[in-house]
């Protein structure tokens, strides 16, 4: 199931979900992140070596939503509750942090 960026609020006040960032280092740098998201390139992304937990779900998020699908269908098929974050940080309007 996908999300839009608009419902993200929610995700962030659930204790068992986790918002996955896969956007690459310098695209942080220069646009900043979700506040609580955690950083896992797709570059680099890889379920053989990872410790994510298949109990928690994951909202996987990206420039627009491109990247994040593909991680989202990868997770899927490995038996993890993954979504897709539709329109991504391009349209996020909240919070963000950013790499110092």
């Amino acid at each position: 199931m996908d999300i839009n960026i608009s419902q993200i609020d929610t995700v962030q006040k659930d204790g068992n979900s986790v918002i996955i960032d896969v956007r690459e280092a310098d695209e942080l740098e220069l646009t900043g992140f979700l506040p609580g998201a955690v950083h896992y390139p797709m570059s680099t992304f890889n379920l053989e070596d990872s410790v994510l937990d298949k109990d928690k779900s994951y909202y996987l998020v990206c420039k627009a939503g491109g990247r994040s699908r593909r991680v989202q269908e990868y997770m899927q098929a490995h038996g993890y509750d993954a979504h897709n974050v539709e329109g991504g940080m391009m349209e996020y309007t909240g919070p963000r942090n950013y790499i110092h």
